[in-house]
């Protein structure tokens, strides 16, 4: 019934359409998260970090969405420390995030333990001007990388699309293709969202990427949430309903969503599987609601 998907294990990643429900990541060991000691960031409290870890998973089992972790770091003893948990814990495939020195240990301690380059996401890449990330990318045989679009927040759905497929100098090929000679088998694409109305072109060029470069396509959309005041501390802005009603709008036209952190995957879930559902309704029933 579905048609083209990337497989990592039993999780189906859609491409070039939007029939399967996105696949939901949540970040952990982000920057400031509660579990980790302020002082020492690769000191952190294991219970908490399985607890968020363990809900993420519940929360995904119970409305049969698909879901990936990523693992982020800032400093490369830290990404060790996390991805030494992670695997004495879980099982990939997982998103390997962070700052670039914090992913190339953490690339170097996967293979030391044995962890093949298909069962994780290398996040992310947005250029090759970096010629240390593309050896890096090349030696390793990482298999799944997520090209980040990086732009202004007036940057428009036509002006991403062509930051993918335009050609570059001196080998006239556009970023997709010069990553596709790095050995990399699966690309996905990331808008880079900056604020709401960034989000609009974004999901706009979902649909030119989809469409024309039959590539699974996704985004942040929660990230310009940021500069909002949590609803504890001002009234004005409650983000869990914000990023609820974010959520319900980018599943309809995302392969993958990074909702954000993962103590947020209640409602995050919860809000993607009822936008999949209504989804279902309305082409089942033949509803031309955005035509």
């Amino acid at each position: 019934m579905y048609e083209n998907n990337f497989s990592y294990g039993d999780i189906k990643l859609g491409i070039g359409n939007f029939n399967l429900p996105p696949v939901l990541i949540g970040t952990i060991f982000y920057m400031g998260e509660s579990i980790i000691d302020r002082k020492n960031p690769s000191l952190f409290s294991v219970e908490k970090a399985k607890k968020r870890i363990d809900t993420h998973k519940k929360i995904a089992s119970q409305y049969k969405i698909p879901e990936m972790i990523e693992i982020s770091a800032s400093d490369s003893k830290s990404m060790i420390r996390y991805l030494e948990f992670y695997l004495d814990n879980y099982k990939p495939p997982f998103v390997l995030g962070g700052t670039f020195n914090a992913r190339i240990a953490g690339i170097e301690y996967l293979n030391e333990r044995g962890v093949k380059p298909a069962e994780y996401i290398y996040n992310s890449i947005s250029n090759l001007k970096n010629l240390k990330e593309l050896e890096l990318i090349k030696n390793n045989n990482i298999e799944s990388i997520i090209i980040l679009i990086l732009g202004s927040e007036a940057m428009t759905s036509t002006q991403r699309y062509n930051y993918l497929i335009k050609k570059e100098e001196p080998n006239s090929k556009n970023l997709i293709e010069n990553i596709k000679d790095l050995g990399v088998k699966k690309i996905w694409i990331d808008g880079g969202v900056i604020n709401l109305e960034s989000l609009a072109s974004i999901l706009e060029n979902h649909h030119l990427v989809s469409k024309s470069l039959d590539l699974p396509v996704g985004t942040a959309p929660n990230l310009f949430l940021f500069r909002y005041s949590s609803p504890r501390l001002n009234k004005k802005y409650h983000t869990r309903y914000r990023r609820a009603s974010i959520m319900f709008i980018s599943t309809w036209v995302s392969n993958f969503i990074f909702y954000g952190a993962i103590e947020d995957a209640i409602e995050s879930f919860a809000s993607t599987y009822q936008a999949f559902e209504f989804k279902k309704i309305i082409k089942n029933k033949n509803i031309k609601l955005f035509d």
